[in-house]
């Protein structure tokens, strides 16, 4: 029997934290921002939040004078903002006959709506009621189109599944005027003007077009995914288009060029967009709406080449200041270029320098230092060009010269790498004097030589990254009269291309590589912790830097041929330019208004400058996952969501904080009573975090491949190396659930169900590391993984498992040893939900694709469970129940892929029925510790949405 739904007013239930894809934005005529997150409509300005829609998603927004008109589905309604910004229904939802695709105002007493089988009606803007409606002549399902109206005439555009616009007048006649040819894919949106026509494809095209003879003008590529929606830009006679890749993207129309290029959201792409005074704003999968401002038609400055340097077989270089170029000869002449007077003038002659033939170099704030093959170092000062010699103690090869960096200290120290690992920390004077501050050496490895360095806040350390990826450790403040081996070192950390980068942030060291990756490091009883580890941007594999400019970070780096820069809070890139790749000499420099770069290349010094923006732009809302979230836990008034995007995100009243550590997706976390919260997924991985006081972020603190068995702690040994880890594991953890143990071994104990049917109990130590104490194999894939303390008494354990089978099997644990099994076959398919309660009468929901929720006992003998028995079974939803679990003795609650939460009693029966705005619900989580005077329910899906009761 199927459950029917019942009024929403029967259990008091409010909407608490929700986080969906935005799928409509707007400006209003009050310039805020009004952005609709799936049934609800959200005043960004005044955080007025309306629910509009009772079981649709919102999809377009249309603005006229105070009014709203929005459009989901086949759902219209009308919001009024004429007092204070302040948002009220005037005219309550009304479904009309089919999907809505575009609508348009028509003057204050009627309205034009565009419908997917290419039809029109006419409504009164009073009742929302059809008085006219009109079917074109083709009639097609279409997937995008507009309508405008052009002194007094309604003009339809139609973009077709058959990769035509079609252009109508639908009050005139229902005959086509004029068919577009030239897309290869369905079309998406349209955007019409007095001489041009935009559509954008599924080919991941947007074609300008002559409207009145139908030629193409352009045909625009730059988006990598689906182009989904365009938006005209007026005032600087332009066009904006979004899409699934995740770009923003604003072209001039007359040119073709582009003129701006922003990656604002991450995920699956960007829903919506809207233009208006000056300003872009997009809404994405990831949650958040990002306005952006272009003011003119050159928002990025076209680069300004300055000249073509001709030398003969320059070397390397170097800017010294804004205006001066420092340029080695493979003479060994050393020469300053000046930009502003274009001469040259010789600041070392060959003679008198020693670097014929090879030299290496740093720059440390106002000095360079040069290096030669004979252990020789030149200290020039680049404001006087006055320069002094410094003789290292072994007349070798000097492979490196590193700048440190020491936050907090106004001294200056630089290190020098020599042949078998050789390091010497100078410390700088300000007269052009350097002393030996220490000697250390490298650990052997090919390519033994430093890459950067750096101090740590309270000088105690010395933290240096080598040519092969590896990070080392060394003592400061121990003197030693030999050169000092690294406390701790981690090989490969970077993989085997080097480390770019090393800079510390407040008690963390953060290294920057050349495989693409970013890692915080934390320095704890004299070893390196890595407490997380993210890649800045898909793709890029040649990370230079990260540099703080005006409050946001600036990544340099390199993407084959061509060095970028991109502001990572928006995606843009500020400045590009085909240099032909960073293994050659060059050099840039930017100060926040000006970029200047050098490079050799065909033994030429090639400069430019260019004049850049930082873009100025507001981001509403915390960003979420980008795409399905797989599940969520609560820790006091903290949730922390593991999704499909490899991430985990904390979420708290006012913000989130992303952690990306995994290497595959993430598909069940789960939460301990000790305060350790365990994630795991693809490839095997098990991850154990530390939620800190402040609950702000997660420190990882162990790492373990549940199916080889192999456990990476988060402090490596000196002779363990990063890269050697299982990383071809196809086996995923499907589950993973914890509870506390018996044994004081174990801080708790975590069981872990995989795709290929196996279980694993692991037991959790104080030392953060995880020990196998028994594994067991069945025939089919593991949904949901259920552990529990059965018999604190005798120590026992009871594992519940359900199966892609519709089977439910136990497993009765013992002095880690499986003591007894048994299993009940109670779904005729996969089993998605499955919850447990022990107590005088132990209970088990569990809740398959075949929508039936069903309850059953679990009956004891010889103080052991042993059976299960169905008590009671009821279809709840109209497709597949996702998730079941207890809310307290006498109710439960379940949520299906059909976006429908129940609450029902213990005979199943409904009492409480509401729409979900979550797509496509994974889980459903209980708060039992959050900080509400009621119960907490957090659905996930593609989203979050929770529900206090």
């Amino acid at each position: 029997m199927m459950v029917q739904g019942k009024s929403e007013s029967t259990l008091p239930v409010k909407v608490g934290r929700t986080s969906v894809a935005v799928t409509a934005v707007c400006i209003a005529d009050d310039n805020s921002v009004v952005a609709a997150y799936s049934s609800y409509l959200v005043n960004l300005k005044t955080k007025q939040r309306l629910k509009v829609f009772k079981h649709q998603a919102i999809h377009s927004l249309y603005v006229s004078n105070s009014s709203l008109l929005v459009c989901g589905g086949r759902s219209i309604s009308i919001v009024d903002m004429s007092h204070d910004s302040k948002m009220n229904i005037s005219r309550p939802e009304r479904r009309l006959k089919d999907w809505i695709i575009s609508a348009v105002w028509m003057g204050e007493k009627s309205i034009a709506v565009l419908f997917s089988y290419n039809s029109v009606a006419i409504l009164d803007s009073f009742t929302l009621a059809s008085v006219q409606d009109v079917q074109c002549d083709s009639c097609c399902i279409i997937y995008g189109g507009c309508l405008v109206v052009e002194e007094g005439v309604l003009v339809c555009c139609s973009g077709t599944v058959f990769n035509k616009p079609l252009l109508w007048k639908p009050l005139l006649q229902s005959k086509v005027v004029m068919s577009y040819e030239g897309h290869s894919g369905v079309i998406f949106d349209i955007k019409l003007t007095e001489k041009k026509l935009f559509s954008v494809s599924d080919d991941r095209t947007l074609i300008i077009w002559d409207r009145w003879s139908g030629e193409i003008e352009h045909r625009l590529y730059g988006h990598t995914a689906r182009v989904l929606k365009v938006a005209l830009m007026p005032w600087c006679e332009g066009v904006v288009t979004v899409g699934e890749d995740n770009q923003c993207i604003v072209w001039r129309c007359e040119t073709g060029e582009k003129m701006s290029n922003i990656t604002p959201h991450s995920g699956n792409g960007i829903r919506s967009v809207c233009c208006r005074n000056n300003t872009v704003v997009t809404g994405g999968w990831d949650s958040s709406v990002v306005e952006y401002s272009i003011t003119s038609k050159n928002q990025h400055h076209q680069q300004n080449f300055e000249s073509d340097l001709d030398l003969e077989s320059p070397k390397w270089v170097c800017w010294i200041t804004n205006a001066r170029l420092l340029v080695q000869l493979s003479s060994g002449e050393v020469r300053v270029y000046d930009s502003e007077v274009r001469d040259f003038q010789v600041v070392l002659s060959s003679a008198e320098s020693g670097f014929k033939g090879y030299s290496t170099h740093c720059k440390l704030d106002c000095l360079v230092i040069v290096g030669g093959i004979t252990g020789r170092i030149c200290l020039l000062d680049c404001e006087s060009l006055r320069f002094s010699y410094v003789n290292c103690d072994r007349e070798s090869k000097i492979y490196s010269l590193t700048a440190v960096p020491c936050k907090g200290s106004d001294r200056k120290f630089f290190i020098s790498c020599q042949d078998a690992g050789h390091l010497v920390l100078w410390k700088m004077s300000e007269s052009l004097t350097v002393e030996t501050l220490e000697t250390f050496v490298l650990p052997k490895c090919r390519n033994r030589w430093l890459t950067s360095a750096c101090i740590n806040e309270s000088e105690e350390f010395l933290v240096v990254g080598d040519r092969r990826g590896g990070v080392h450790l060394y003592p400061l403040k121990i003197k030693s009269c030999e050169a000092k081996s690294p406390l701790f070192s981690v090989s490969g950390l970077h993989g085997e291309n080097g480390i770019s980068q090393l800079t510390t942030q407040q008690n963390l060291v953060v290294s920057v590589g050349r495989d693409g990756n970013v890692r915080h490091l934390k320095i704890e009883k004299e070893s390196l912790v890595i407490v997380k580890k993210y890649k800045p941007m898909s793709g890029v594999y040649w990370v230079e830097r990260l540099e703080q400019q005006d409050g946001l970070t600036v990544m340099h780096y390199f993407y084959g041929q061509q060095f970028k820069m991109t502001v990572l809070e928006s995606g843009d890139t500020i400045f590009c330019v085909e240099c032909g790749g960073g293994h050659r000499s060059w050099d840039a420099q930017f100060d926040g208004s000006f970029v200047h770069f050098a490079y050799v290349k065909n033994y030429q010094v090639k400069t430019l400058k260019q004049k850049v923006t930082l873009n100025l732009f507001k981001r509403y809302g915390s960003v979420n996952h980008g795409s399905e979230i797989n599940s969520a836990v609560y820790h006091r008034d903290l949730i922390v969501s593991a999704g499909e995007d490899c991430s985990l995100i904390a979420h708290s009243q006012d913000h989130s904080v992303t952690i990306s550590s995994h290497i595959s997706n993430v598909r069940s976390v789960c939460v301990s009573d000790c305060g350790v919260l365990f994630s795991a997924g693809g490839r095997g991985s098990l991850k154990a975090w530390h939620i800190p006081s402040d609950r702000t972020d997660l420190e990882l603190v162990s790492d373990y491949t549940v199916v080889s068995g192999t456990h990476i702690p988060v402090g490596y040994n000196s002779s363990y190396r990063f890269d050697q880890r299982n990383s071809d594991n196809d086996q995923r953890v499907m589950s993973v659930d914890c509870c506390g143990s018996t044994d004081s071994q174990f801080l708790c104990m975590v069981a872990c169900g995989l795709s290929n049917g196996e279980v694993y109990l692991l037991g959790y130590t104080p030392d953060s590391r995880f020990i196998r104490l028994l594994s067991h194999y069945q025939h089919n894939c593991i949904t949901r993984i259920k552990l529990t303390v059965s018999c604190p008494e005798t120590g026992s354990l009871l594992l519940l498992l359900s199966t892609t089978f519709g089977m439910v099997q136990g497993l009765n644990i013992r002095e880690s040893a499986i003591d007894s099994k048994f299993s009940c076959r109670l779904h005729s398919s996969g089993i998605n939900g499955l919850d447990l309660r022990l107590g005088p009468s132990a209970e088990v929901l569990t809740i398959g694709d075949d929508g039936d929720v069903i309850r059953s006992s679990l009956s004891a003998s010889d103080s052991r469970l042993d059976s299960i028995t169905p008590l009671a079974r009821r279809t709840t939803h109209f497709s597949a129940g996702i998730a079941v679990r207890f809310l307290n003795t006498d109710r439960l609650i379940t949520v299906g892929s059909d976006q429908r939460l129940y609450v029902l009693d213990r005979d199943l029966q409904p009492v409480y029925c509401c729409y979900v705005d979550v797509p496509d619900p994974h889980d459903l989580v209980i708060s039992t510790t959050a900080s509400y005077a009621d119960l907490a329910v957090l659905v996930c899906g593609k989203g979050l949405q929770e529900f206090i009761m």
